[in-house]
């Protein structure tokens, strides 16, 4: 079938300014497409994405929905060498197509769009791989593509994605992350407030950036605003749609664990993620498993057991699963400070400390800290 494809494709393979945002039937192509990507669905999604191929070869968004698939498949680790090549490849793609749809003019709006999201996700991955001035250098090439978009967010709701986040992160994350505040005063003021609106209109009216939207959103209440019960309202409907999206899963989970309410949590989730025989979701799932027996279950004895085990399964991956060894150190310490065992709780308390806690956390760390 899918050679069958290829041969349909190479018969075809004129340059095409086909439009996407204006026709039904290709976004509904995309949209499908997408679904399949986010649940992880290889087979079904290399087939639409051959399908989308054929209805717009030539279009910026093939090689953006292959880097989509390259990045669901691999999140959170996507800065390793080797997806980051495949990854950055398609990205580069994007951005050559989209160059090409209106002759570089960049007065196209879905040029535009896809050019600005493709390097957007460089900056990203850039920054998350501690690259700063690669990632300032994508950012900055983004900036002005970011300005045009403002101006089509009614043509163009797919820019209400964007624009929200720009806002939002224009202003939180240099708050966060202090080392990017000689970097943003480069750039035009941003809004908290309206960014927010803007994203979650995102999550209503637009197709391609439907569920990034709503990822972004619980990730932001879960990671910046500490309203984890916000971020549930998206998690519980993302889950539900993308059973199989295991990233999704452990973001469910940690909206319950820091929402103090944890003992409405599914436990095949926490299964689900301990199936996966890749290491930070085997530390996401002995976390979460751990935190049930010392939480719901009462079994210290137990819950330590697997606290170790999380930390052990998260020796190797460098960069990421900083929460979930936050919440574990903070599990042991507990654990340790119930027993009367005070120099053992002390100790694991301050690694908590030192694996980026949420608020949530570094408050419970530091009250426990006060009374040894």
């Amino acid at each position: 079938m899918r050679k069958y494809l290829f041969i349909l494709f190479i018969s075809y393979s004129h340059f095409s300014v086909a439009q996407l945002f204006n026709d039904h039937s290709k976004l509904a192509l995309v949209k499908r497409t997408v679904d399949y990507i986010y649940n992880v669905e290889e087979d079904s999604v290399l087939l639409y994405i051959d399908s989308v191929e054929l209805q717009l070869p030539n279009h910026p968004v093939v090689p953006m929905l292959r880097g989509m698939k390259i990045l669901w498949e691999n999140i959170p680790l996507v800065t390793v060498d080797s997806i980051f090549r495949r990854f950055k490849h398609e990205m580069n793609e994007v951005i050559r197509l989209s160059g090409r749809m209106d002759g570089g003019r960049q007065e196209h709006p879905e040029a535009i769009f896809f050019e600005m999201a493709a390097r957007g996700l460089l900056a990203e991955y850039y920054a998350d791989d501690d690259q700063y001035m690669k990632a300032v250098s994508e950012a900055s090439k983004t900036y002005h593509l970011l300005k045009m978009g403002f101006d089509l967010q009614h043509e163009v709701p797919e820019f209400l994605f964007t624009s929200g986040l720009y806002n939002y992160f224009r202003e939180k994350y240099p708050e966060k992350y202090p080392v990017y505040r000689s970097f943003v005063w480069l750039f035009r003021s941003g809004d908290i407030e309206k960014g927010l609106e803007q994203l979650q209109k995102a999550c209503e009216v637009t197709v391609i950036s439907r569920v990034e939207a709503n990822v972004y959103l619980a990730y932001i209440y879960l990671r910046y605003e500490y309203k984890p019960l916000k971020a549930q309202k998206y998690l519980v409907n993302l889950q539900r749609q993308y059973p199989n999206n295991l990233y999704i899963n452990a973001k469910l989970l940690e909206s319950y664990a820091d929402g103090r309410n944890f003992e409405k949590i599914s436990l095949p989730i926490i299964d689900r993620l301990l199936a996966s025989d890749r290491p930070y979701y085997q530390l996401a799932g002995k976390t979460f498993q751990g935190l049930y027996q010392e939480k719901i279950l009462k079994d210290h004895e137990a819950a330590l057991k697997l606290y170790k085990e999380a930390i052990s399964s998260g020796s190797i991956i460098l960069g990421h699963g900083e929460y979930y060894r936050s919440l574990t150190y903070l599990g042991m310490g507990r654990i340790y400070y119930a027993k009367g065992d005070y120099r053992n709780a002390e100790y694991h308390l301050k690694k908590s400390l030192e694996n980026s806690p949420t608020q949530v956390i570094e408050e419970e760390v530091e009250s426990l800290l006060e009374l040894i």
